[in-house]
C-alpha cells in the first residue's frame, strides 16, 4: 500500500526505522549475529549492532522489492541473467528441470526472467508464504505461475514427479530443511544441514537441476546467475550418502562465495547450523 501508494523511495526511508527498531527487539538477533561472526569474524559491540541493522534493512528493501514487482512495478527496476542458455538448453531436453535457489538476494522476482520461457513454473515449497503472496506468485506473469505446498510427507513428491514429466519448471530452496532428510556439508566453516530431497527428486525424474541465484545490485538491478545442468543419477544405495553429500556440497560451496560478496543478502535469520529439534 505504501509503495503503490507514495512510492519506492519514500518505502526505502521507511525500511530504515524499522531496520533499527528491530535490530534491538527481533528474534532473530542470535541467529544473526552467528551467521555474522562465521563471515566477518569477532567484531566490537558497536560493529555488531551496526552490521545487524544493516542486514534487517537489506531485508525490509528486499520484501519491498518483492511487492513492487510482483504488483505491476518492475519498470522500476532493471533484470540481467548470467546464463540463460544454461537454462533454455535444460528447457529444450523436456525432461523438466529442478531449479535449486536460495534465502539469498530476492529469488521471487525470478519470474520476470522466467517468463521469457514458455515453462510453466511450479514455485514448491513448505506453507510459510501468506495466501496474499502466494496469489501474487500465480498472477504475477505470463509464465503461469502456479503454487506446490509441501507437508514433508512422502507423498509431496507425486505432484513433482508429475510436473516434471509434463516438462515443467520446479523452484525449490535448498537451504532449508524444514525437518525433511539432510547431509551435513561444510558451510561458512562448519558442517550444516542441507536438504537431499531435490537431488533424489532430479536423479528420479531423470531432470536436470540447475543452481540458480539472485543479487541485488545498486540502482535497482537484480542479477540473476545461473550454473551449467548438473544430470544426476542415483546411485546404489550403499553409494547413496556419498552421492547426496557431493551434491549438496556443490551448492554449497557455490551459495558460499556468492554470501561472501554479498553478506547481507543471506536471509536465512535461522540457527542454520544448530537447527532446534522438530516436534
Amino acid at each position: 500500500m505504501v509503495v503503490r501508494l507514495l512510492g519506492l523511495r519514500f518505502a526505502y526511508a521507511c525500511a530504515a526505522p524499522v531496520a533499527a527498531y528491530f535490530s534491538f527487539v527481533s528474534p532473530d538477533i542470535p541467529a544473526t549475529i552467528d551467521y555474522q561472526r562465521r563471515v566477518f569474524g569477532p567484531q566490537p559491540r558497536w560493529k555488531q549492532r551496526w552490521f545487524i541493522c544493516k542486514h534487517f534493512f537489506a531485508f525490509g528493501l528486499m520484501i519491498i522489492d518483492r511487492f513492487a514487482i510482483l504488483s505491476g512495478k518492475a519498470r522500476s527496476y532493471s533484470f540481467s541473467f548470467d546464463g540463460e542458455q544454461h537454462l533454455r538448453e535444460a528447457i529444450a531436453q523436456g525432461r523438466g528441470v529442478v531449479l535449486l535457489n536460495a534465502h539469498f538476494g530476492n529469488w521471487e522476482v525470478g519470474g520476470k526472467l522466467l517468463e521469457r520461457t514458455e515453462a510453466i513454473v511450479n514455485i514448491a515449497g513448505f506453507d510459510r508464504e501468506s495466501s496474499s503472496v502466494r496469489d501474487m506468485l500465480d498472477g504475477a506473469s505470463q509464465a503461469r505461475f502456479r503454487y506446490i505446498k509441501l507437508a514433508g510427507s512422502p507423498t509431496d513428491v507425486l505432484p513433482l514427479l508429475a510436473a516434471l514429466r509434463r516438462g515443467e519448471i520446479i523452484a525449490m530452496l535448498g537451504d532449508r530443511a524444514y525437518g525433511t532428510p539432510v547431509t551435513y556439508v561444510p558451510f561458512l566453516g562448519e558442517p550444516a544441514p542441507f536438504p537431499v530431497g531435490p537431488y533424489l527428486l532430479a536423479s528420479l525424474a531423470g531432470a536436470p537441476l540447475l543452481h540458480v541465484f539472485s543479487v541485488r545490485e545498486p540502482g535497482g538491478h537484480y542479477r540473476f546467475i545461473g550454473f551449467p545442468p548438473e544430470h544426476l543419477t542415483t546411485p546404489a544405495h550403499r553409494d547413496r550418502p556419498g552421492f547426496l553429500s557431493d551434491c549438496a556440497t556443490r551448492y554449497a560451496q557455490r551459495l558460499e562465495a556468492l554470501v561472501r560478496r554479498h553478506p547481507f543478502q543471506w536471509y536465512n535469520f535461522y540457527p542454520f547450523w544448530n537447527p532446534p529439534p522438530q516436534s
